[in-house]
C-alpha cells in the first residue's frame, strides 16, 4: 500500500495515472526498478505534488524506506518550491513525479551496491529514521534530480505580468518538463529576453482604433442628433407609424434607438516566422551592448502584432511549415518546444500561406514574412501569387538579405535586434 491517507489507490483514475507515468518513463528510456517500487508508491509520487499530502503516522516495514524518502522530500525547501506550481496541475505533477521516482530509483541502486552500509540490517522504520547518512543521501539526490525551480517561478511571474496568467502557467509547465531539461537554460534565456522586449513595447501594442464609417452595423444606441434619424431602427420606425406623439416625445428626449455604424480598423494579419537554425544566431545591439537571438526578436514582433491586431494567424517554418497558431499561449508553447533545424524553405511557407488564403477566404489579410532570408531557392512565381492572394505583402529581413525576395516584394531590412528596430518594424507594417 501507499503511504498517503488522502489517496484512493483502487480508484480507476489513480491506476490510469500510474500507467501513464510508467509508460512515459519507458518511452523516454528511464529505468525504474518496478520490482522494488510498487504501483502505490508511483501513485504517491504523483499525488504528493498534485494535492496537499497527508502522510500515515507510521508505515509498515515494507513501506519504511519510501515513507522516510517521501517525508524528507515533503519537509524540504525543494518541495515547497515545486508544489507552488504543481498543485492541481497535471502536467507539472507528472513531470515532478518522474523526477522524484528517478531520485528514489538512484537511492535503491546505491543501497544495493552497499554505498550506505549494510541496508538489510536496518529495515526497521525507527532505525532508518535515525540514520543521518541515509537522510543526507536522500537530500543530496533530491537536490540533484528535482533541481531548483526558483528561476522558473521568477520567470513565470514575469511572463504572467507581461502576457497573462495562462501563458505564465504554460511556461512553468514547459520549463519544468523533463523532456526539455537539456535545453532549459537556453530556452529560459530566450524567454527572459522576449519578456523584457514585450514589456518595453506596451504602447506600440495597443489595439488599433475603432473608426466610425457608414454602412456597417455594429450595434444599437440612442439617437444623438437629428441627422441620426437616417439610421433609425425598425422599432423607431414602427413608433413613428403608430404614434407621432410618442415618436416626437422620444425624439425630443433623445431616447429613440438607432443603428450604430462602425468598423474595427484593426488589421488582420497572416504571419510566417522563420525558426530555422540560422534564426537562433545572435545579432549585436550596439545601443544596449547586448546580443539578441533573431528568433527572440521575431517572436516578440509576432506577439506584438497579435496584441495589436484584430486577428493574426501565425505559422512557424523551417524545412517544413508548421500548423497555424492563433493565440499567444500557443506561440510561447511552440517557441519552448522548438528545435532549431538547419534548412529554410521560404517557397513552401509562402505557398502554404497562399493556399490558406484561397481556401479560407483570407484575401483581406496582410501577409508578413519574418526571416533572415537564408534560402537560395526562392521561387518568384510563389511571391507573385502571394501579392494577388493577400491584400498586402511585406517581408521583414532580420540580419540578412535575399535578392529574389527584395526584387519582388516590399522589404524591411533589420540589421540589429534592438527595441528601436522592433518599434520601427511595427510602425511600418
Amino acid at each position: 500500500m501507499g503511504v498517503l491517507l488522502n489517496v484512493d489507490y483502487n480508484d480507476e483514475l489513480t491506476r490510469l495515472r500510474i500507467h501513464e507515468i510508467v509508460r512515459y518513463m519507458q518511452k523516454i528510456g528511464i529505468p525504474l526498478k518496478l520490482t522494488k517500487v510498487s504501483n502505490d508508491a508511483i501513485a504517491d509520487s504523483f499525488y504528493v505534488h498534485y494535492r496537499t499530502p497527508i502522510l500515515k503516522e507510521e508505515p509498515s516495514q515494507d513501506e519504511a524506506l519510501w515513507y522516510i524518502f517521501l517525508k524528507s522530500y515533503i519537509a524540504s525547501d525543494i518541495y515547497q518550491e515545486v508544489s507552488r506550481i504543481s498543485r492541481y496541475n497535471y502536467q507539472v505533477s507528472k513531470s515532478a513525479s518522474i523526477k522524484l521516482l528517478r531520485a528514489y530509483n538512484s537511492l535503491l541502486s546505491r543501497l544495493e551496491r552497499g554505498t550506505l552500509g549494510n541496508f538489510e540490517d536496518r529495515k526497521d522504520y525507527k532505525q532508518l529514521s535515525q540514520d543521518q547518512q541515509l537522510r543526507q543521501e536522500i537530500n543530496s539526490l533530491l537536490r540533484f534530480y528535482m533541481g531548483s525551480i526558483k528561476n522558473i517561478e521568477k520567470l513565470r511571474k514575469s511572463v504572467t505580468k507581461a502576457l497573462g496568467d495562462e501563458v505564465g502557467k504554460e511556461v512553468a509547465e514547459l520549463l519544468f518538463d523533463i523532456d526539455v531539461d537539456p535545453y532549459r537554460a537556453r530556452l529560459a534565456k530566450i524567454l527572459e529576453s522576449l519578456v523584457e522586449i514585450i514589456s518595453s513595447l506596451r504602447p506600440e501594442m495597443e489595439q488599433g482604433p475603432i473608426t466610425e464609417r457608414k454602412g456597417v452595423v455594429s450595434g444599437i444606441t440612442r439617437i444623438r442628433t437629428f441627422s441620426n434619424l437616417q439610421r433609425a431602427t425598425n422599432l423607431s420606425k414602427a413608433i413613428y407609424v403608430q404614434s407621432r406623439e410618442l415618436f416626437g416625445y422620444k425624439l425630443a428626449t433623445k431616447s429613440l434607438s438607432i443603428y450604430e455604424m462602425s468598423i474595427d480598423a484593426r488589421e488582420k494579419i497572416y504571419l510566417l516566422v522563420d525558426k530555422s537554425g540560422s534564426m537562433f544566431y545572435t545579432l549585436y545591439d550596439g545601443i544596449a551592448m547586448d546580443m539578441t537571438q533573431k528568433i527572440t526578436w521575431a517572436t516578440a514582433l509576432a506577439i506584438a502584432l497579435m496584441k495589436r491586431s484584430k486577428r493574426v494567424i501565425l505559422r512557424f517554418f523551417d524545412q517544413m511549415v508548421y500548423p497555424p497558431i492563433t493565440n499567444i499561449k500557443e506561440v510561447i508553447r511552440s517557441l519552448l518546444r522548438v528545435l532549431p533545424l538547419g534548412g529554410t524553405d521560404i517557397t513552401a511557407a509562402v505557398y502554404t500561406a497562399v493556399r490558406d488564403a484561397k481556401q479560407q477566404g483570407l484575401h483581406s489579410y496582410k501577409l508578413i514574412v519574418i526571416t533572415d532570408g537564408e534560402d537560395d531557392m526562392v521561387h518568384p512565381e510563389v511571391l507573385k501569387a502571394a501579392k494577388t492572394a493577400f491584400r498586402e505583402v511585406k517581408v521583414i529581413l532580420v540580419g540578412g538579405s535575399n535578392e529574389t525576395i527584395e526584387s519582388y516584394l516590399p522589404t524591411i531590412k533589420v540589421n540589429t535586434t534592438s527595441l528601436e528596430s522592433l518599434k520601427m518594424a511595427l510602425k511600418n507594417i
